[in-house]
């Protein structure tokens, strides 16, 4: 996956379960951290999504290794598709010493309008900058 937003995460040890593993439900705090930081880049500052947000409508998600408590890990996150009302992400925990990819996602975010209560047209000016941090042509 090619990647233009890299979050570094720090685990702490009330992310850890019996286990000895980060709880699957910690590392969902992880990605939504990433997203966060990831619209904060493309759009250069802090975003107030009182009136419009992208909310995440689906989320498939492969834990496929353990992450352990002194693991070094980041979450890779991309855009890769843009529709009219929704943007499809990647977004991968990776081990950042060995490359190891811990826990892939793949998600669709819906353009969603508070005062509507209902969803809407991902705004063009999103559009446009999305493209322009990924540096591609996006569907």
């Amino acid at each position: 996956m090619n990647c233009n937003h890299i979050q570094k995460i720090q685990i702490r040890f009330g992310d850890i379960d019996l286990m000895g593993h980060v709880n699957n439900g910690i590392q969902l705090g992880y990605l939504d951290l990433a997203r966060w930081k990831y619209f904060e880049q493309v759009y250069g500052q802090t975003i107030s999504w009182n009136d419009a947000a992208l909310i995440v409508a689906h989320l498939d998600i492969d834990f496929i290794s353990p992450i352990l408590l002194d693991d070094q890990v980041e979450v890779h996150t991309s855009i890769h598709k843009i529709g009219t009302k929704s943007v499809s992400l990647t977004q991968n925990i990776v081990d950042s010493i060995s490359g190891e990819i811990k826990t892939k996602t793949n998600q669709v975010m819906v353009a969603f309008s508070q005062k509507l209560g209902e969803s809407i047209e991902v705004p063009e000016t999103l559009k446009i900058r999305i493209r322009e941090f990924e540096e591609a042509t996006i569907g």
